[in-house]
């Protein structure tokens, strides 16, 4: 029994020991993750400068609030290369910091995004068959500047199609701000600005990105465009969920 008592103590101190071990491995390769050496130290500051000459941006002045915006044509679109700043209602700062607003955007419920009662953030708005019909028609304005508007699904899948079809959207995501740099390669200068829920919760905020496209995905959901650092995809999420707004020119 004493022998049995001493195999025992053995077999389990060799599981405390294998599982600490696997833990500890856990913890090292999070770390260095996370180790000042392995960010990414590419300002934001210097990172536009190089946009800024290697695209030859043009600029743009939202006649609303004096604020200018960098635009890019990429394929057959013209595109703002910065998130929408405008302070509307429903509206909110990234991570609630306001002085992430000149860099990052302001975040944007759906109905906020398309300038339409918060209402409709669960139901069609088919219920009122002018506005839907008005929502479908090309170059739809929403909270966009005077000759811009919100991209509709189309718009957004023709700007993906100008990548590889395996594309985890490294083409668009900027050189700076996040842990893992984009290329950039179009000048699309997309920065993760993160995304807040209904309930007032601040989410991946350095980590994701996402774009509102104006059309519906079911009773309570809209389309979105994605990014993170290894992936790019179209979705539908929550409309009560405020998220980025990137403005196309009209056509």
């Amino acid at each position: 029994m004493h022998t049995a008592f001493i195999i025992f103590n053995l077999i389990a101190l060799a599981i405390v020991v294998t599982a600490a071990f696997r833990i500890g491995v856990k913890v090292s390769k999070a770390a260095k993750r996370e180790a000042p050496e392995t960010q990414n130290n590419t300002s934001y500051e210097d990172c536009l400068a190089k946009n800024t000459e290697t695209f030859k941006y043009g600029t743009f002045t939202d006649a609303r609030d004096g604020e200018t915006y960098h635009t890019v044509k990429i394929g057959q679109q013209v595109w703002m290369a910065e998130n929408l700043r405008f302070k509307a209602e429903n509206s909110f700062a990234p991570g609630n910091e306001e002085q992430n607003v000149a860099k990052f955007g302001r975040l944007y419920t759906w109905t906020s995004a398309l300038n339409i009662p918060p209402e409709f953030s669960e139901q069609s708005p088919a219920k009122d068959l002018d506005m839907y019909h008005k929502i479908k028609e090309d170059n739809y304005q929403g909270i966009a500047p005077e000759g811009w508007h919100i991209p509709s699904l189309k718009e957004w899948e023709t700007l993906m199609s100008n990548f590889p079809e395996e594309s985890n959207g490294i083409e668009l995501r900027a050189e700076c701000c996040w842990q893992r740099p984009g290329e950039d390669s179009v000048g699309f200068f997309a920065l993760p600005a993160g995304y807040r829920f209904d309930n007032g919760t601040y989410c991946q905020f350095g980590k994701r990105a996402r774009f509102w496209c104006k059309d519906e995905y079911g009773k309570s959901n809209a389309y979105r465009l994605s990014l993170t650092e290894n992936s790019m995809d179209i979705e539908g999420i929550y409309r009560s969920d405020a998220i980025s707004v990137r403005c196309v020119k009209n056509a």
